[in-house]
């Protein structure tokens, strides 16, 4: 799962790449494409889905904790910098009668909003105009290494997001979390190498989290995120000796483990958890990895391109501060 285009998103960047395309053609017609041949290429459509389709394989490469939390995502509008959601505390009283008279007091329930900023994530490649001229020979066939790394960076910084947040983005006096650092994340500590770990005590850890979710009142299934090693170590692991399963077969046996999600983002011996649910946690998404051309105002300039996104995880948490995400480490 990644995030999708919007109807309205897929409008906006096809409206820029073919008005970038009808510029193009204009600065041909202006400047004589025989004088200059290549000042004004236009980019044919299959070169644009190569391109979005590196995107979407980048993606799946590397947003291991990003992709699977974005299966619960808000639509924004890319020009809006800042989503709340709200808080709401408890209030009146229950009243039980035959006669259906209402006799309970009334009061006013005490509301909160929270904010997340949505930024925007940007890098950029670029390519001279004799170069796009020499590659319309050979089929469009430019040099993918600075594009596969401008969106390799993006997609690395999102993951990055939803993880770590980044303090430096701060609106209103709001800023980004991520799942190991937003205030009301649940916190413990299992004092193991997880590498290294008999399958009792993996147990108990993740006994533990569930159970720590569980007294801040979540009780719907927990989706766990691993570094890659530590979870290949319980993967090919036996339980115990003469068991017939794996670690990773035995704690998929506990109830409330929806799913365990290997990430080389996630640090070793960290064990983070969340309980997927719209009222714990959502990727505002105003727009998924995307490249854009970059106007070009003379027929030397570079043909430039920008890849963007702009993405933001929101972690929320009730009246009470309590919170379905957690964090346990080592120590």
């Amino acid at each position: 799962m990644m995030l999708k285009f919007t109807a309205n998103q897929q409008a906006e960047i096809i409206g820029e790449r073919r008005n970038w395309e009808i510029n193009q053609k204009r600065m041909a017609e202006q400047f004589g494409e025989k004088s200059m041949h290549g000042n004004a290429m236009v980019l044919p459509q299959y070169v644009w889905k190569t391109w979005d389709r590196e995107a979407v394989e980048i993606q799946r490469s590397v947003l291991a904790v990003f992709n699977d939390l974005a299966s619960i995502s808000m639509p924004m509008n890319i020009g809006k910098t800042l989503h709340e959601f709200q808080t709401v505390s408890d209030s009146g009283e229950v009243n039980i009668s035959l006669d259906g008279r209402g006799k309970a007091k009334t009061d006013q329930p005490e509301i909160n909003y929270y904010g997340t900023p949505l930024p925007i994530i940007d890098t950029s490649f670029s390519c001279g105009w004799r170069q796009m001229a020499a590659a319309a020979t050979e089929g469009y066939s430019l040099d993918s290494a600075a594009r596969m790394n401008a969106n390799r960076r993006i997609a690395e910084k999102l993951e990055d997001l939803v993880l770590n947040g980044d303090t430096k983005i701060n609106v209103g006096g709001n800023t980004i979390y991520g799942l190991r650092t937003a205030p009301n994340r649940v916190t413990g500590t299992h004092g193991l190498d997880l590498n290294g770990a008999t399958g009792a005590q993996w147990v108990t850890v993740f006994k533990s989290v569930i159970a720590a979710l569980q007294a801040k009142n979540y009780y719907t299934p927990v989706t766990f995120y691993l570094n890659y090693s530590d979870w290949f170590y319980m993967s090919v692991t036996d339980y115990a000796a003469n068991y017939p399963k794996t670690i990773l077969s035995r704690i998929m046996e506990i109830p409330g483990v929806a799913a365990i999600i290997p990430s080389s983002s996630v640090p070793v011996n960290e064990v983070l958890a969340v309980c997927k649910r719209s009222d714990v946690y959502q990727i505002l998404n105003g727009m998924p990895i995307t490249t854009r051309a970059l106007t070009r105002l003379r027929p030397e300039d570079d043909y430039a391109f920008s890849v963007i996104a702009a993405a933001a995880p929101e972690w929320k948490f009730d009246g009470n501060l309590a919170a379905g995400y957690a964090q346990f480490t080592k120590a």
